[in-house]
């Protein structure tokens, strides 16, 4: 059993590491169609009261690593992109103003 779950995780950490360079590559849509299988992976390898041992732990661990690095990426991203609704709605009253002026 601890092979599978070892296997299962190893898929999840894989996975993950290809979510991530999707995420610094921009590609959220990708990133978010790879969830739900990951998902799956996790709660398959944790669907046992089995305790833990050593390489699931690390395994775990980079996971968490790489899932903190997508949060990141995530809140950049969303930042970035207020940003740009920011200055496109400001530019639209911009020009709204100025056909109101008469100009």
């Amino acid at each position: 059993m601890a092979d599978t779950r070892h296997q299962l995780l190893d898929e999840a950490l894989a996975l993950t590491e290809r979510m991530a360079r999707l995420g610094d590559g921009d590609d959220w849509q990708a990133v978010i169609e790879l969830e739900p299988q990951r998902r799956q992976l996790l709660q398959r390898a944790f669907a046992t009261q089995l305790p833990v041992d050593e390489i699931m732990a690390e395994r775990v661990r980079t996971i968490l690593d790489l899932d903190k690095h997508l949060m990141a990426l995530t809140v950049a991203a969303r930042d970035r992109i207020a940003g740009d609704i920011s200055r496109s709605s400001k530019g639209r009253a911009a020009a709204n103003a100025y056909r109101a002026a008469g100009a």
